[in-house]
């Protein structure tokens, strides 16, 4: 029985070596799924604009002129943006609560999909919306970032159909917002229009098909190098000594 156990502490380097062989192989694999992982990740964002009809006419406003800035600023998508349709929305329920409410007046509702950049890449989706039958028009933009932490900055404007030369005040809904948890439920507040966001990421059918195939894989060649690798054969004097 002693022998024996001398026997099993001289083949665990071994079969330490083989583990660490096994592990080796699957490195290479497990890389390019980091490396698949390490592109620029795409999210899917749903938002719903509304106007609070109970609020006064405080927060930030300029009674006589739009700032010049009021469109979408440094705007260039190339491309890069995929409206969502109508059925892939996940705020259908928030949208119809505040529609049956008399407090307020959903101005926009829509999704997206798009690749999050650095703040020095980062595109902003371009809000240019007339909204309540055309009584007041919605514009700006809502910028994705992604950097250490994934930041929603909103920058939008409401303000009536005909502009601010009349005298009519604009509102400013101005905010950035860290995106702590993707599929959470974000708010934006303001006192006279807020904002709901949900922002969740999104992998390509064919990116999930890869990362399977180089799991698959892997774990084939994982299973390869056990089927091919020898325990080391015991000495002579330990058979004699087991019989």
């Amino acid at each position: 029985m002693q022998m024996n156990a001398i026997h099993d502490l001289a083949s665990f380097p071994s079969r330490i070596s083989h583990l660490l062989l096994c592990c080796a192989m699957l490195l290479p694999a497990l890389s390019g799924g980091s490396q698949a992982r390490a592109e620029v990740p795409v999210y899917d964002v749903e938002v719903v604009i509304f106007s609070n009809q109970n609020s006064g006419d405080d927060g930030e406003h300029w009674p006589t002129s739009l700032p010049d800035t009021l469109g979408p600023r440094g705007f260039t998508p190339g491309g890069q943006f995929s409206e969502r349709p109508a059925s892939s929305y996940r705020l259908n329920g928030i949208e119809n609560g505040l529609r049956q409410s008399r407090g307020y007046s959903v101005l926009l509702h829509t999704a997206w999909r798009q690749p999050a950049y650095d703040s020095r890449n980062a595109i902003g989706y371009p809000i240019d919306a007339s909204v309540r039958n055309g009584a007041n028009h919605l514009s700006g933009q809502i910028t994705l970032v992604r950097e250490r932490y994934l930041h929603l900055d909103v920058d939008l404007l409401l303000t009536s159909a005909t502009g601010a030369a009349e005298g009519s005040p604009v509102y400013e809904l101005s905010e950035k917002r860290r995106i702590k948890r993707s599929g959470k439920v974000h708010y934006f507040d303001h006192p006279r229009f807020g904002m709901i966001a949900i922002i969740t990421p999104y992998q390509s059918p064919e990116m999930q098909q890869r990362l399977e195939e180089e799991e698959a894989a892997a774990m084939e060649e994982a299973a390869a190098a056990e089927e091919t690798a020898t325990e080391p054969e015991p000495s002579p004097n330990d058979d004699q000594l087991t019989r």
